[in-house]
């Protein structure tokens, strides 16, 4: 298994039952797994003959999957997807076998050389018959913001990528698998808008993504810079539209088409770091903590995080450890201690 970097860079994982004895190999497989995709998953035959792989490719934007397993039946409920700080949409597309998803009470039956989009906000189950799949994750703005609201609504669950335009994303995903080891953040970022583009696309038939005069690709530049500086404190929507090239009237119409401003994107992608890395089990000060995720100050980060998920970033952290604790089985009486160190 490879070592993950830091959620800010571009990272590499794999996981395989075949390291595994047998006996080991189920309760392996949960709990990898399940961190890995933020979706509980469950083997559901013989635990001795059970096998599972995993490939994970990601970046701060986007993660690419791609899981194979003789049996195995994975969900994720109301409150997993609370706990996300990015509203994604996930892009599962069947290489092998057959994978059975439910979703808003339908079921899906998703065969060899189908596609099924499913979103992050309601609660979703997939069972793997001797399935090998890819998993696109994508957030939920990058999708939207080329749709007009028309399409967002009427886009189906269901995609054919067994020709056309199917087909060809079907072969950039897969040229994506094979050249992961050659490319950087930046580069995977920028062939996973190109996917993004040609999904919207397949999505709505003949229909293009929506462009209006430039500026939902203005936006889409501007959500890939701050997600790449948003730990820069110097980083304000002057001196994103200064290194983009844009002025910053660009800049606040794009933005404000999608609903938010420069200095609410910042924050909020800060936000969204600082929550993934209080639930790391690798222990930062808060202040610390709010110097590397671009705050000018410890209170600053307190003030706005709090607004934004109703507690303190010292009360989410031993609150996240006290949850992970009962989990894992562990003694609750050791959450005192655990408090303590989160109060650092």
């Amino acid at each position: 298994m490879t070592t993950a970097p830091p959620v800010s860079s571009y990272s590499i994982d794999s996981w395989t039952t075949d390291d595994v004895r047998p006996p080991e190999r189920v309760e392996y497989w949960m709990s990898v797994v399940s961190a890995a995709t933020r979706y509980r998953v469950d083997p559901t035959c013989s635990p001795g003959t059970f096998r599972g792989r995993l490939l994970r490719i990601g970046t701060v934007a986007y993660t690419l999957g791609r899981a194979s397993a003789d049996c195995a039946q994975g969900h994720r409920t109301t409150a997993m997807a609370s706990q996300d700080p990015h509203d994604s949409r996930t892009l599962l597309w069947t290489i092998r076998g057959q994978l059975l998803v439910s979703q808003d009470g339908q079921e899906f039956r998703v065969g060899p050389g189908e596609a099924f989009l499913a979103s992050s906000d309601s609660p979703f189950e997939a069972k793997l018959d001797h399935a090998d799949i890819a998993l696109l994750t994508i957030p939920r703005a990058e999708m939207e913001n080329r749709l007009r609201p028309s399409a967002r609504r009427s886009a189906p669950r269901m995609l054919d990528i067994n020709r056309g335009l199917g087909r060809v994303l079907a072969g950039m995903l897969g040229e994506l698998f094979a050249q992961r080891a050659h490319l950087s953040a930046a580069e995977f970022d920028a062939v996973c808008d190109r996917l993004v583009d040609l999904l919207c696309m397949l999505a709505v038939g003949d229909d293009r993504p929506d462009t209006e005069g430039g500026l939902v690709e203005v936006e889409a530049m501007v959500r890939r810079y701050v997600r790449e500086h948003a730990t820069d404190p110097g980083l304000t929507g002057a001196t994103m539209a200064r290194a983009l090239g844009w002025s910053l009237r660009q800049v606040q119409l794009a933005l404000q088409q999608a609903g938010t401003t420069p200095r609410e994107l910042i924050r909020e992608e800060r936000l969204a770091l600082v929550h993934q890395r209080l639930r790391s089990p690798v222990h930062i000060v808060i202040g610390e903590l709010a110097q590397r995720s671009g705050f000018s100050s410890n209170s600053v980060l307190s003030t706005a995080f709090r607004q934004r998920y109703g507690m303190s970033p010292r009360e989410f952290r031993a609150h996240y450890l006290l949850g992970a604790m009962r989990r894992d089985g562990a003694d609750p009486s050791a959450y005192c201690l655990i408090a303590e160190g989160a109060t650092g």
